[in-house]
């Protein structure tokens, strides 16, 4: 991920998470080959915000592959 521009004020946030967790966000780091956990934590706020909007208005996000297609169901 580049670095930010200089005008967009930014904060830091320390988190305490889960080994497992951590674990798993290193592993996709690895996978989809972003430069930080930064980038998988901002990219995974994308698609979370995405899909809320898209339930907030009325949407249903469905998931499909060769077994058929199911409702993406978030709480």
């Amino acid at each position: 991920m580049p670095r930010i521009p200089k005008k967009t004020k930014v904060i830091r946030l320390n988190l305490e998470l889960a080994e497992k967790v951590r674990a798993r966000m290193e592993q996709l780091r690895d996978e989809t080959g972003a430069h930080s956990l930064t980038e998988v934590v901002s990219k995974s706020l994308a698609v979370y915000d995405y899909v809320w909007s898209q339930k907030k208005s009325g949407a249903k996000v469905v998931i499909q592959d060769s077994q058929g297609t199911r409702e993406l169901v978030i709480l």
